[in-house]
């Protein structure tokens, strides 16, 4: 079977799978037919900080996750970081041209891995309003680069693969998503707060009272469970409420 009709039966089997090890093994083998050696779809988490509810399924070497897990590098891997800078994937390979803060630390932690047995990679950025940042990783051993052929395939497989990983744990989660969604009214005053208004200048732009611009405010705080207007304009741009373009068009 073509390697495309195998990636097309995965994406049909995204909200199939019941259990991390039943991905795990379809992972496993489509990365074997590809001559693909490593995977990984993980958060982009401190593991020691976070909840039960971080997705981390890989097939690294031991040695290695145990250095990642011991440095927590969830948040510091340079791969992590360039994530945030992509929407579509990378080659490792590129990250010390294309990351600004690649430093002497990422290059061992690089080095690291490849005395564990992996050597470059492919990697394809998951971001979901609301939710962590994550991504899947594919890697060959030391020795060679990661093959151009397979960009399509990871790219692909990437996004699928995490997006079943994400299924799971909304099945086991439910409450991981927040629920917070700001009404129109106070989307539009979380904007113009975002825009670097002050509450007057707010209720005179909408042609409201500053006691309406004020009940508003505190129940969208309440929503997100939070006691600062500041952190507010975060919890709108994660759950989706509020993109950053409405911040720069004031």
């Amino acid at each position: 079977m073509l390697l495309l009709d195998l990636i097309t039966n995965f994406f049909d089997a995204i909200d199939l799978f019941d259990s991390r090890e039943a991905l795990r093994q379809a992972l496993s083998a489509l990365c074997d037919h590809a001559g693909v050696d490593y995977f990984a779809i993980v958060h982009h988490a401190d593991i020691g900080a976070a909840g039960p509810d971080l997705i981390r399924l890989h097939n690294y070497p031991d040695d290695f996750a145990a250095f990642h897990a011991e440095h927590r590098l969830g948040v510091r891997d340079p791969v992590h970081r360039m994530s945030q800078l992509r929407g579509s994937g990378f080659l490792w390979n590129s990250m010390t041209r294309l990351l600004p803060s690649f430093d002497a630390w990422d290059g061992q932690i690089l080095e690291r891995a490849r005395r564990s047995g992996i050597g470059d990679g492919y990697t394809k950025p998951f971001h979901v309003p609301g939710e962590r940042s994550g991504s899947c990783s594919f890697a060959v051993r030391p020795g060679s680069t990661f093959p151009r052929r397979l960009i399509p395939f990871a790219e692909a497989l990437g996004s699928f693969a995490f997006e079943a990983a994400r299924t799971l744990n909304l099945r086991k989660h439910p409450t991981w998503r927040h629920a917070g969604r700001l009404s129109p009214r106070e989307r539009d005053i979380v904007i113009l707060l975002g825009q670097g208004m002050h509450h007057k200048a707010i209720a005179w732009t909408l042609g409201i009272s500053l006691e309406t611009v004020t009940e508003h405010l505190k129940n969208a705080r309440m929503k997100f469970g939070v006691s600062k207007s500041a952190v507010l304009i975060v919890c709108g741009l994660l759950s989706g409420s509020i993109t950053y373009s409405e911040f720069l068009t004031g």
